[in-house]
Protein backbone atom coordinates (compact mmCIF):
# COMPACT_ATOMS: atom_id res chain seq x y z
CA UNK A 1 0.00 0.00 0.00
CA UNK A 2 1.19 3.19 -0.67
CA UNK A 3 -0.63 6.47 -0.02
CA UNK A 4 0.85 10.27 -1.66
CA UNK A 5 -0.52 13.24 -0.34
CA UNK A 6 -0.80 16.27 -2.93
CA UNK A 7 -1.27 19.73 -2.46
CA UNK A 8 -4.84 20.67 -4.51
CA UNK A 9 -4.99 24.27 -3.49
CA UNK A 10 -4.51 26.30 -0.57
CA UNK A 11 -7.30 24.44 2.25
CA UNK A 12 -7.32 21.10 0.31
CA UNK A 13 -5.28 18.21 -0.90
CA UNK A 14 -5.70 14.83 -2.93
CA UNK A 15 -4.92 11.59 -0.99
CA UNK A 16 -3.79 8.88 -3.31
CA UNK A 17 -3.93 5.61 -2.18
CA UNK A 18 -2.35 2.62 -3.86
CA UNK A 19 -3.76 -0.95 -3.42
CA UNK A 20 -2.00 -4.38 -4.29
CA UNK A 21 -3.27 -8.08 -4.09
CA UNK A 22 -0.93 -7.87 -0.96
CA UNK A 23 -3.40 -5.42 0.92
CA UNK A 24 -6.70 -7.12 0.53
CA UNK A 25 -6.77 -10.29 -1.16
CA UNK A 26 -5.99 -12.15 2.83
CA UNK A 27 -8.95 -10.76 3.87
CA UNK A 28 -11.30 -11.68 0.32
CA UNK A 29 -10.23 -14.84 0.77
CA UNK A 30 -11.32 -15.50 4.09
CA UNK A 31 -14.58 -13.54 3.40
CA UNK A 32 -15.17 -15.89 0.92
CA UNK A 33 -14.33 -19.17 2.91
CA UNK A 34 -16.67 -17.91 5.78
CA UNK A 35 -19.09 -18.02 3.25
CA UNK A 36 -18.71 -21.20 2.07
CA UNK A 37 -18.93 -22.46 5.32
CA UNK A 38 -22.44 -21.41 5.83
CA UNK A 39 -23.78 -22.13 2.50
CA UNK A 40 -26.82 -23.96 2.03
CA UNK A 41 -27.04 -24.89 -2.05
CA UNK A 42 -29.66 -27.94 -3.44
CA UNK A 43 -27.14 -30.84 -4.27
CA UNK A 44 -24.22 -30.24 -1.67
CA UNK A 45 -24.95 -30.77 1.47
CA UNK A 46 -24.22 -27.43 4.56
CA UNK A 47 -20.76 -26.15 4.26
CA UNK A 48 -19.78 -28.46 1.74
CA UNK A 49 -20.34 -25.94 -1.70
CA UNK A 50 -17.19 -26.23 -3.86
CA UNK A 51 -15.48 -22.77 -3.10
CA UNK A 52 -14.68 -21.93 -6.89
CA UNK A 53 -18.57 -21.73 -7.16
CA UNK A 54 -18.66 -19.67 -4.21
CA UNK A 55 -16.17 -17.91 -6.00
CA UNK A 56 -17.79 -17.47 -8.95
CA UNK A 57 -21.07 -16.06 -7.57
CA UNK A 58 -19.81 -13.93 -5.11
CA UNK A 59 -16.61 -12.92 -5.64
CA UNK A 60 -16.44 -9.87 -6.78
CA UNK A 61 -18.99 -8.16 -4.77
CA UNK A 62 -16.49 -9.51 -1.70
CA UNK A 63 -13.83 -7.93 -3.49
CA UNK A 64 -15.33 -4.62 -3.81
CA UNK A 65 -16.34 -4.93 -0.26
CA UNK A 66 -12.97 -5.67 1.54
CA UNK A 67 -11.45 -3.41 -0.67
CA UNK A 68 -13.37 -0.51 0.41
CA UNK A 69 -12.34 -1.75 4.33
CA UNK A 70 -9.29 -1.79 3.81
CA UNK A 71 -9.16 1.61 2.03
CA UNK A 72 -11.44 3.31 4.19
CA UNK A 73 -9.16 1.83 7.25
CA UNK A 74 -6.32 3.17 5.99
CA UNK A 75 -7.83 7.01 4.66
CA UNK A 76 -8.45 7.64 8.14
CA UNK A 77 -5.21 5.89 9.95
CA UNK A 78 -3.33 7.99 7.72
CA UNK A 79 -5.19 10.99 8.87
CA UNK A 80 -4.87 10.10 12.60
CA UNK A 81 -1.00 9.35 11.71
CA UNK A 82 -0.24 12.62 9.94
CA UNK A 83 -2.38 14.52 12.70
CA UNK A 84 -4.39 16.55 9.65
CA UNK A 85 -7.09 18.40 11.16
CA UNK A 86 -9.84 18.29 8.54
CA UNK A 87 -13.25 19.49 7.53
CA UNK A 88 -16.15 17.33 7.14
CA UNK A 89 -14.97 14.01 5.61
CA UNK A 90 -13.06 12.98 3.00
CA UNK A 91 -14.99 12.88 -0.35
CA UNK A 92 -13.80 10.14 -3.46
CA UNK A 93 -13.35 11.03 -6.98
CA UNK A 94 -16.14 9.08 -8.18
CA UNK A 95 -14.94 9.46 -11.68
CA UNK A 96 -11.87 7.48 -11.11
CA UNK A 97 -13.68 4.83 -9.11
CA UNK A 98 -16.00 4.36 -12.10
CA UNK A 99 -13.01 3.42 -14.22
CA UNK A 100 -12.09 0.84 -12.03
CA UNK A 101 -12.25 -2.63 -14.36
CA UNK A 102 -13.19 -4.84 -11.22
CA UNK A 103 -13.09 -8.59 -13.21
CA UNK A 104 -9.19 -8.02 -14.47
CA UNK A 105 -6.96 -5.55 -12.87
CA UNK A 106 -5.79 -6.15 -9.15
CA UNK A 107 -3.84 -2.85 -8.42
CA UNK A 108 -5.89 0.04 -7.95
CA UNK A 109 -5.66 3.45 -6.95
CA UNK A 110 -8.18 6.05 -5.25
CA UNK A 111 -8.39 9.31 -4.97
CA UNK A 112 -9.45 11.10 -1.83
CA UNK A 113 -10.11 15.04 -1.66
CA UNK A 114 -9.86 16.55 2.05
CA UNK A 115 -10.31 20.30 3.40
CA UNK A 116 -7.91 21.12 5.82
CA UNK A 117 -8.65 23.59 8.71
CA UNK A 118 -7.40 26.46 8.95
CA UNK A 119 -5.03 27.41 11.51
CA UNK A 120 -6.38 29.51 14.46
CA UNK A 121 -4.84 32.37 15.88
CA UNK A 122 -6.92 33.97 18.58
CA UNK A 123 -6.57 35.28 22.13
CA UNK A 124 -9.30 36.08 24.27
CA UNK A 125 -8.56 39.28 26.23
CA UNK A 126 -9.85 42.78 27.76
CA UNK A 127 -9.60 44.05 24.30
CA UNK A 128 -12.13 42.73 22.78
CA UNK A 129 -15.35 44.54 23.70
CA UNK A 130 -18.74 42.62 23.74
CA UNK A 131 -22.32 44.11 25.04
CA UNK A 132 -23.71 42.50 28.00
CA UNK A 133 -27.38 43.60 29.54
CA UNK A 134 -27.61 43.58 33.24
CA UNK A 135 -31.45 43.35 33.65
CA UNK A 136 -33.00 45.95 36.40
CA UNK A 137 -35.54 44.08 38.17
CA UNK A 138 -38.37 46.55 38.28
CA UNK A 139 -40.85 47.27 41.84
CA UNK A 140 -43.67 46.85 39.14
CA UNK A 141 -42.64 43.04 38.04
CA UNK A 142 -41.45 41.97 41.36
CA UNK A 143 -45.56 43.11 42.17
CA UNK A 144 -47.41 41.14 39.44
CA UNK A 145 -45.38 37.77 39.81
CA UNK A 146 -46.06 38.13 43.53
CA UNK A 147 -49.97 38.74 42.61
CA UNK A 148 -49.94 35.53 40.23
CA UNK A 149 -48.45 33.44 42.54
CA UNK A 150 -50.97 34.33 45.26
CA UNK A 151 -53.43 33.18 42.78
CA UNK A 152 -51.78 30.13 42.20
CA UNK A 153 -51.62 29.06 45.71
CA UNK A 154 -55.12 30.81 46.48
CA UNK A 155 -58.57 28.88 47.20
CA UNK A 156 -61.81 29.42 45.57
CA UNK A 157 -64.41 31.13 46.76
CA UNK A 158 -68.32 31.40 46.01
CA UNK A 159 -69.72 34.83 46.02
CA UNK A 160 -72.66 36.80 45.14
CA UNK A 161 -72.19 39.29 43.04
CA UNK A 162 -69.59 38.81 40.46
CA UNK A 163 -66.25 40.82 39.76
CA UNK A 164 -64.46 41.44 36.74
CA UNK A 165 -61.76 38.53 37.68
CA UNK A 166 -64.72 36.34 38.26
CA UNK A 167 -65.68 32.99 36.45
CA UNK A 168 -68.97 32.03 35.81
CA UNK A 169 -70.65 29.00 35.44
CA UNK A 170 -74.00 28.71 33.70
CA UNK A 171 -76.25 27.50 30.55
CA UNK A 172 -75.96 29.37 27.20
CA UNK A 173 -79.30 29.47 25.26
CA UNK A 174 -79.69 30.13 21.35
CA UNK A 175 -81.45 33.31 20.33
CA UNK A 176 -83.82 34.34 17.52
CA UNK A 177 -83.77 36.93 15.04
CA UNK A 178 -85.78 38.86 18.04
CA UNK A 179 -84.13 37.89 21.02
CA UNK A 180 -86.33 35.23 22.16
CA UNK A 181 -84.68 31.75 23.42
CA UNK A 182 -84.94 29.11 20.65
CA UNK A 183 -87.02 26.14 22.32
CA UNK A 184 -85.16 23.58 19.85
CA UNK A 185 -82.13 25.57 19.73
CA UNK A 186 -78.63 25.16 21.14
CA UNK A 187 -78.43 24.88 24.53
CA UNK A 188 -74.95 23.96 26.48
CA UNK A 189 -73.33 24.66 30.26
CA UNK A 190 -69.77 25.79 30.65
CA UNK A 191 -67.42 28.64 31.86
CA UNK A 192 -67.14 31.98 31.15
CA UNK A 193 -64.16 33.68 32.22
CA UNK A 194 -64.96 37.84 32.80
CA UNK A 195 -61.45 38.41 32.41
CA UNK A 196 -61.11 37.11 28.62
CA UNK A 197 -63.96 39.18 27.13
CA UNK A 198 -62.62 41.41 24.60
CA UNK A 199 -65.87 43.75 23.99
CA UNK A 200 -65.55 46.17 26.87
CA UNK A 201 -69.16 46.59 27.01
CA UNK A 202 -70.35 42.84 26.95
CA UNK A 203 -67.59 42.49 30.12
CA UNK A 204 -69.11 45.62 31.78
CA UNK A 205 -72.70 43.90 31.73
CA UNK A 206 -71.55 40.28 32.93
CA UNK A 207 -69.66 42.42 36.63
CA UNK A 208 -72.58 42.94 39.30
CA UNK A 209 -74.23 39.31 38.41
CA UNK A 210 -75.80 36.97 40.61
CA UNK A 211 -77.15 33.69 40.49
CA UNK A 212 -80.27 33.41 37.98
CA UNK A 213 -79.34 36.51 36.24
CA UNK A 214 -79.12 36.59 32.55
CA UNK A 215 -77.86 38.51 29.82
CA UNK A 216 -77.68 38.19 26.19
CA UNK A 217 -74.53 38.09 24.31
CA UNK A 218 -73.19 38.13 21.22
CA UNK A 219 -70.15 35.41 21.50
CA UNK A 220 -68.73 36.75 17.87
CA UNK A 221 -68.18 40.09 19.45
CA UNK A 222 -67.34 38.69 22.49
CA UNK A 223 -64.35 35.99 22.27
CA UNK A 224 -61.30 35.85 20.43
CA UNK A 225 -61.64 33.05 17.81
CA UNK A 226 -64.33 30.11 16.48
CA UNK A 227 -62.38 27.71 18.57
CA UNK A 228 -62.75 29.67 21.79
CA UNK A 229 -66.65 30.08 21.13
CA UNK A 230 -67.35 26.28 19.68
CA UNK A 231 -65.52 25.38 22.99
CA UNK A 232 -68.09 27.53 25.14
CA UNK A 233 -71.21 26.09 23.17
CA UNK A 234 -69.92 22.26 23.20
CA UNK A 235 -69.87 21.90 19.59
CA UNK A 236 -67.01 21.11 16.94
CA UNK A 237 -66.20 24.35 15.43
CA UNK A 238 -66.93 23.36 11.97
CA UNK A 239 -70.04 22.99 13.18
CA UNK A 240 -70.95 26.98 14.71
CA UNK A 241 -72.18 28.11 10.73
CA UNK A 242 -75.44 25.99 11.73
CA UNK A 243 -76.04 28.33 15.18
CA UNK A 244 -76.42 31.91 15.34
CA UNK A 245 -74.32 34.32 16.88
CA UNK A 246 -76.24 35.59 20.08
CA UNK A 247 -76.73 33.74 22.94
CA UNK A 248 -79.02 34.13 26.26
CA UNK A 249 -76.22 32.59 29.33
CA UNK A 250 -77.96 32.20 32.74
CA UNK A 251 -75.78 32.38 35.71
CA UNK A 252 -75.95 29.20 38.00
CA UNK A 253 -72.46 29.81 40.11
CA UNK A 254 -69.66 32.04 40.61
CA UNK A 255 -66.45 31.39 41.37
CA UNK A 256 -63.55 33.50 42.77
CA UNK A 257 -59.54 32.78 43.11
CA UNK A 258 -59.24 33.81 46.80
CA UNK A 259 -55.50 35.16 46.83
CA UNK A 260 -53.17 33.54 48.91
CA UNK A 261 -51.96 35.35 52.04
CA UNK A 262 -48.49 36.82 52.30
CA UNK A 263 -47.36 34.11 55.05
CA UNK A 264 -44.26 31.44 55.97
CA UNK A 265 -46.97 29.06 54.40
CA UNK A 266 -47.01 30.23 51.00
CA UNK A 267 -43.28 31.27 51.41
CA UNK A 268 -42.64 27.33 52.25
CA UNK A 269 -44.45 26.16 49.23
CA UNK A 270 -42.68 28.59 46.81
CA UNK A 271 -39.15 28.20 48.03
CA UNK A 272 -39.08 25.11 49.97
CA UNK A 273 -35.19 24.80 50.28
CA UNK A 274 -35.19 29.15 51.81
CA UNK A 275 -35.57 30.26 55.22
CA UNK A 276 -37.95 33.11 54.52
CA UNK A 277 -39.46 35.01 57.56
CA UNK A 278 -41.28 38.21 55.87
CA UNK A 279 -42.47 40.00 52.73
CA UNK A 280 -39.06 41.61 52.52
CA UNK A 281 -37.27 38.21 52.35
CA UNK A 282 -39.47 37.22 49.95
CA UNK A 283 -39.25 39.95 47.49
CA UNK A 284 -35.78 40.03 47.52
CA UNK A 285 -36.24 35.92 46.72
CA UNK A 286 -38.51 36.17 43.81
CA UNK A 287 -36.49 39.55 42.21
CA UNK A 288 -33.20 37.19 42.51
CA UNK A 289 -35.93 34.01 40.48
CA UNK A 290 -36.73 36.70 37.76
CA UNK A 291 -33.08 37.53 37.60
CA UNK A 292 -32.31 34.36 36.64
CA UNK A 293 -35.10 33.71 34.22
CA UNK A 294 -33.91 36.58 32.17
CA UNK A 295 -30.27 35.75 32.79
CA UNK A 296 -30.51 32.76 30.25
CA UNK A 297 -31.86 35.36 27.00
CA UNK A 298 -28.97 37.68 28.89
CA UNK A 299 -26.65 35.43 27.86
CA UNK A 300 -27.80 33.78 24.65
CA UNK A 301 -27.76 37.20 22.90
CA UNK A 302 -24.28 37.80 24.51
CA UNK A 303 -23.13 34.32 23.28
CA UNK A 304 -24.18 35.83 19.81
CA UNK A 305 -22.92 38.99 19.84
CA UNK A 306 -19.74 37.09 21.35
CA UNK A 307 -20.10 34.39 18.57
CA UNK A 308 -19.83 37.66 15.72
CA UNK A 309 -17.12 39.28 17.14
CA UNK A 310 -14.98 36.61 17.57
CA UNK A 311 -15.84 35.09 13.85
CA UNK A 312 -14.39 39.23 12.42
CA UNK A 313 -11.99 39.00 14.96
CA UNK A 314 -10.60 35.25 13.47
CA UNK A 315 -11.64 36.03 9.59
CA UNK A 316 -10.93 32.51 8.88
CA UNK A 317 -11.12 31.35 5.36
CA UNK A 318 -12.86 28.55 4.58
CA UNK A 319 -12.31 25.86 1.34
CA UNK A 320 -16.15 27.05 0.22
CA UNK A 321 -16.53 24.84 -2.89
CA UNK A 322 -15.07 21.87 -1.09
CA UNK A 323 -17.74 22.18 1.97
CA UNK A 324 -20.81 22.87 -0.52
CA UNK A 325 -20.03 19.33 -1.91
CA UNK A 326 -19.55 17.52 1.10
CA UNK A 327 -22.62 19.33 2.85
CA UNK A 328 -25.10 18.41 -0.55
CA UNK A 329 -22.82 14.60 -0.40
CA UNK A 330 -23.87 13.78 3.40
CA UNK A 331 -27.17 14.88 3.08
CA UNK A 332 -27.92 13.01 -0.22
CA UNK A 333 -31.60 11.07 1.49
CA UNK A 334 -32.54 14.16 3.65
CA UNK A 335 -34.49 15.53 1.42
CA UNK A 336 -34.84 18.58 3.83
CA UNK A 337 -31.24 19.78 2.82
CA UNK A 338 -31.45 20.60 -1.23
CA UNK A 339 -28.03 21.88 -3.46
CA UNK A 340 -30.62 25.42 -3.31
CA UNK A 341 -30.82 24.92 0.18
CA UNK A 342 -26.80 24.78 0.75
CA UNK A 343 -26.40 27.72 -1.62
CA UNK A 344 -28.99 29.97 -0.32
CA UNK A 345 -27.49 29.33 3.10
CA UNK A 346 -23.85 28.82 2.88
CA UNK A 347 -23.32 31.97 4.35
CA UNK A 348 -24.99 30.62 7.84
CA UNK A 349 -23.15 27.35 7.12
CA UNK A 350 -19.67 28.86 6.59
CA UNK A 351 -20.24 30.65 10.53
CA UNK A 352 -21.54 27.08 12.30
CA UNK A 353 -18.42 25.75 11.24
CA UNK A 354 -16.23 28.47 12.06
CA UNK A 355 -17.35 28.82 15.36
CA UNK A 356 -17.03 24.80 15.65
CA UNK A 357 -13.23 25.65 14.82
CA UNK A 358 -13.17 28.95 17.06
CA UNK A 359 -14.72 26.78 20.27
CA UNK A 360 -12.92 23.61 19.95
CA UNK A 361 -9.44 25.65 19.97
CA UNK A 362 -10.72 27.70 23.13
CA UNK A 363 -11.52 24.24 24.37
CA UNK A 364 -8.53 22.61 23.90
CA UNK A 365 -6.72 25.70 24.62
CA UNK A 366 -7.97 26.50 28.11
CA UNK A 367 -8.08 22.68 28.83
CA UNK A 368 -11.43 22.82 29.62
CA UNK A 369 -12.68 19.59 30.14
CA UNK A 370 -16.62 18.21 31.84
CA UNK A 371 -16.18 15.38 34.21
CA UNK A 372 -18.31 12.09 34.69
CA UNK A 373 -19.24 13.66 38.32
CA UNK A 374 -20.31 16.75 36.86
CA UNK A 375 -22.61 15.11 34.56
CA UNK A 376 -24.09 12.90 37.24
CA UNK A 377 -24.81 15.91 39.28
CA UNK A 378 -26.33 17.58 36.81
CA UNK A 379 -28.74 14.98 35.90
CA UNK A 380 -29.89 14.51 39.54
CA UNK A 381 -30.62 18.17 40.06
CA UNK A 382 -32.50 18.13 36.74
CA UNK A 383 -34.41 14.70 37.98
CA UNK A 384 -34.80 16.45 41.82
CA UNK A 385 -36.53 19.68 40.16
CA UNK A 386 -38.58 17.37 37.81
CA UNK A 387 -39.54 15.19 41.15
CA UNK A 388 -40.43 18.56 42.86
CA UNK A 389 -43.16 19.64 40.44
CA UNK A 390 -44.72 16.57 41.91
CA UNK A 391 -44.51 16.86 44.86
CA UNK A 392 -41.60 14.48 45.52
CA UNK A 393 -39.67 17.40 47.73
CA UNK A 394 -36.83 14.60 48.62
CA UNK A 395 -36.40 11.89 46.27
CA UNK A 396 -34.40 8.86 47.48
CA UNK A 397 -30.21 8.36 46.13
CA UNK A 398 -31.32 5.39 44.29
CA UNK A 399 -34.19 6.90 42.34
CA UNK A 400 -31.45 9.45 41.05
CA UNK A 401 -28.84 6.93 40.43
CA UNK A 402 -31.13 4.80 38.61
CA UNK A 403 -32.31 7.95 36.47
CA UNK A 404 -28.53 8.83 35.60
CA UNK A 405 -28.19 4.96 34.38
CA UNK A 406 -30.59 5.04 32.25
CA UNK A 407 -29.48 8.08 30.37
CA UNK A 408 -25.91 6.95 30.53
CA UNK A 409 -26.66 3.92 28.80
CA UNK A 410 -28.10 5.99 25.66
CA UNK A 411 -25.07 7.44 24.45
CA UNK A 412 -27.15 10.46 21.64
CA UNK A 413 -28.81 11.73 25.28
CA UNK A 414 -25.33 11.43 27.15
CA UNK A 415 -23.78 13.24 24.62
CA UNK A 416 -26.19 15.99 24.52
CA UNK A 417 -25.97 16.42 28.17
CA UNK A 418 -22.11 16.87 27.39
CA UNK A 419 -22.08 19.30 24.55
CA UNK A 420 -24.58 21.29 26.94
CA UNK A 421 -22.17 21.23 29.90
CA UNK A 422 -19.24 22.45 27.74
CA UNK A 423 -21.70 25.40 26.52
CA UNK A 424 -21.84 26.60 29.89
CA UNK A 425 -18.04 26.27 30.02
CA UNK A 426 -17.73 28.02 27.15
CA UNK A 427 -19.63 30.95 27.87
CA UNK A 428 -18.47 31.32 31.41
CA UNK A 429 -15.06 31.58 29.71
CA UNK A 430 -16.25 34.34 27.22
CA UNK A 431 -17.85 36.28 29.94
CA UNK A 432 -14.51 36.02 32.50
CA UNK A 433 -11.67 36.63 29.35
CA UNK A 434 -13.88 39.17 27.38
CA UNK A 435 -14.24 42.86 28.18
CA UNK A 436 -18.24 43.24 28.87
CA UNK A 437 -19.41 46.09 27.83
CA UNK A 438 -22.47 46.50 30.74
CA UNK A 439 -25.94 47.78 29.64
CA UNK A 440 -28.37 48.43 32.48
CA UNK A 441 -31.75 48.00 30.96
CA UNK A 442 -35.73 46.74 32.35
CA UNK A 443 -36.63 43.32 30.62
CA UNK A 444 -39.03 45.35 28.73
CA UNK A 445 -36.66 47.49 27.08
CA UNK A 446 -34.01 44.46 26.35
CA UNK A 447 -37.37 42.55 24.70
CA UNK A 448 -37.85 45.87 22.57
CA UNK A 449 -34.61 45.86 21.32
CA UNK A 450 -34.03 42.23 20.74
CA UNK A 451 -36.98 42.80 18.69
CA UNK A 452 -35.76 45.72 16.52
CA UNK A 453 -32.67 43.37 16.11
CA UNK A 454 -34.01 40.74 14.89
CA UNK A 455 -36.87 42.18 12.81
CA UNK A 456 -34.08 44.49 11.10
CA UNK A 457 -31.77 41.00 9.95
CA UNK A 458 -34.83 39.55 9.01
CA UNK A 459 -35.59 42.34 6.53
CA UNK A 460 -31.79 42.66 5.65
Amino acid sequence: MNIVQEKKSELTENLKIQLTADDYQEKVDKALKDMQRKAQMPGFRPGKVPFGMIKKMYGKSVLVEEVNKVLVDALYEYIKEKEINILGNPLPDNEKTREIDWDNQTEYEFVYEIAIAPEINLELSEEIAVDYHKIKIQDKTVDETISDIRKRYGSMSSPEISESDDVLFGEFAELDGDGNIIEEGLKNKSNLYIQYIKDEETKASLIGLKKDDTVDIDLVKSVENDAEMAGMLGVKKEELEQYGKNFRFTVERISRMQPSELNEELYKKVAPDAELKDEEAFRGFIAEQLQKQYQADVDKNFKNEAIKTLLAKANLTLPEDFLKRWLIESNRDNKEITPEQVENEFVSFADSFKWQLIENHLIKKHEIEVQHEEVSDYLKNYMRLQLRQYGQMDPEEEVLNDFVKRIASNQEELKKVYDQLFEVKVLELLKSKLNLNEKEVTFDEFVNEMTEKYKNKTQA
